[in-house]
């Protein structure tokens, strides 16, 4: 029994010195130094991927850009389309009535040959009123030619503005589309060196955290791993209770935001 005492005083002297804590303390240290290094790690591949996730923004937003400059443009060829139908409607109406007048002018001419063969003073009068009428149908279609003929002018003059305005659109939206197509090859080559930064980063995350990291990636808009501002969560901006504000700060584990499930980090 005294064998037994004396090893229970020894036992309580060493606990009072902190001795049966020495292990637990420097295990603490050990991890919170390491989960102190991952996040490190996480926040600068997170500055990297965001780069990533704006560049890849950038190029799917083109395809509609484009699809909206190659609309605007088939709406200028369409103006000089219209301005050619109308045109040649114009021009259709009025060889409609060139035919017309032709016709007027041989009947008008046939009549005259026919008049003075007439037996009659009634006949003679009937077909000389007949080609008084046919004339001043004649003079009244002339005088609607020439008029229509300014018709004409004008919408000739239209398709050679809308003409000249389609060779000027045409220039510029083949100038964007060059402009276009030199960004987005410039983005993919950004993508490239920043996905070549990235391979310094990912060997060095514990296999268990980055599966998460990627995932959280993919379904929150590029941002995975988020600051701890302001009591708020720098991805969702919403409130953080105090014990998780505590529990980052800590350092003693991962920390998600209740909300949208990001990462989260103490940003002093």
């Amino acid at each position: 029994m005294n064998g037994q005492l004396a090893q229970l005083v020894r036992a309580l002297r060493s606990h009072r010195r902190g001795h049966w804590f020495e292990p637990s303390i420097a295990h603490h240290k050990k991890m919170t130094a390491i989960i102190s290094e991952q996040i490190k790690i996480l926040a600068e591949l997170q500055k990297i991927d965001s780069e990533i996730y704006a560049l890849r923004q950038e190029i799917e937003a083109y395809p509609e850009i484009q699809k909206k400059a190659d609309q605007e443009f088939d709406n200028k060829k369409l103006n000089l389309k219209s301005a050619e139908d109308e045109h040649r409607a114009l021009q259709a109406k009025q060889k409609g009535m060139e035919i017309e007048l032709g016709s007027k002018e041989d009947k008008i001419a046939k009549l005259q040959s026919q008049l003075f063969s007439l037996k009659s003073n009634k006949e003679y009068q009937a077909m000389d009123f007949e080609i008084k009428a046919l004339k001043a149908d004649k003079s009244l279609l002339e005088e609607e030619i020439l008029i229509f003929f300014d018709s004409i002018e004008t919408a000739k003059a239209k398709v050679t503005k809308e003409k000249e305005l389609l060779s000027v659109e045409e220039k510029k939206h083949k100038e964007e589309l060059s402009v276009t197509q030199k960004r987005i090859a410039e983005i993919q080559a950004d993508i490239q060196v920043h996905e070549e930064k990235r391979k310094a980063f990912t060997p060095s995350i514990d296999p268990k955290i980055l599966p998460q990291y990627e995932k959280l990636l993919k379904n929150r808009e590029g941002l995975a791993i988020a600051p701890i501002r302001n009591n708020s969560c720098g991805g969702c901006n919403i409130g953080l209770p105090p014990q998780i504000v505590n529990e980052a700060r800590m350092l003693e584990k991962f920390i998600t935001c209740e909300s949208c499930a990001r990462m989260l980090y103490w940003a002093p």
